[in-house]
């Protein structure tokens, strides 16, 4: 296999990441209503989906000028490793809020990935 052939295919794992994130959370908000008792609040299901892109909002202000001044490579394995922690987080999430704070990292490790990528 070619270096680039290789580069596009781990550039592409990032943005493959975002989209099993964002399709997967859709059926497993099921699961989750039901296992915190969350059937009465509609406002908590919608911040449960939307907090990985409040993480990714916020994160994508400041990824372009961290990645200039540390690299990129870091910025990547650190992309990883958010994505990576948040995964365990959300796994083992003993309540609502941690599952928040756990998609909110995701979408810190999503931010990166897609802001970082197609540099």
């Amino acid at each position: 296999m070619s270096g680039a052939a290789l580069v596009a295919i781990v550039a592409s794992i990032g943005n493959l990441l975002q989209g099993w994130d964002n399709a997967a959370i859709s059926g497993a908000l099921l699961y989750i209503k039901k296992e915190f008792k969350l059937e009465s609040e509609p406002t908590v299901e919608g911040l449960i989906v939307a907090m990985s892109l409040i993480g990714t909002t916020i994160i994508t202000t400041f990824s372009g000028p961290v990645s200039d001044w540390i690299g990129r490579l870091p910025m990547l394995i650190l992309s990883s490793v958010l994505y990576f922690a948040s995964s365990l987080i959300m796994l083992w999430s003993p309540n609502v809020y941690v599952l928040l704070l756990a998609r909110l990292i995701n979408g810190f490790g999503v931010g990166l990935s897609v802001t970082l990528v197609p540099l």
